[in-house]
């Protein structure tokens, strides 16, 4: 068993992706980076990504256990920018741990590459005298 992180949100390309862009992409979605040593990615193990429904970005697969997955961004950006050295992503994944004080921010950075940002928790953190699972309140605005 292991740490969970859930995933939301989208990474937009930065031009609209062609057919062979998009086949491209679609032959590394969900595959294992250790059955692929041409893509020079030790350490690295799913890419937990798919294509967006309207082929206009990536996000994540929703697979029960992801592991860096700003490497595994920045390993699809390195791999398309070899045959399309344009390729690029925008925008941001917002990430939930299993702590509620693992927050973070895939983010797209000006460098063009993905990179993990910490988001600051808002509210006060509880502990349900029940079942011991700790949560953020959110602090009411007037």
């Amino acid at each position: 068993m292991g740490y969970s992180t859930n995933f939301t949100g989208e990474l937009k390309f930065t031009a609209d992706a062609t057919a062979p862009q998009l086949a491209a992409l679609k032959a590394m979605m969900g595959e294992d980076c250790r059955d692929h040593p041409e893509w020079k990615a030790p350490g690295l193990y799913y890419v937990d990504l798919e294509l967006t429904d309207d082929f206009t970005g990536i996000k994540w697969n929703g697979a029960e256990k992801t592991y860096g997955l700003e490497d595994i961004v920045n390993l699809v950006l390195r791999v398309m920018r070899e045959k399309w050295p344009a390729f690029g992503l925008v925008g941001a994944l917002c990430a939930q741990g299993e702590d509620v004080e693992d927050r973070w921010a895939l983010t797209m950075g000006e460098d063009g590459l993905a990179h993990k940002v910490k988001v600051a928790l808002t509210g006060k953190i509880v502990t349900c005298p029940h079942c011991e699972q700790r949560f953020a309140l959110e602090s009411e605005q007037g």
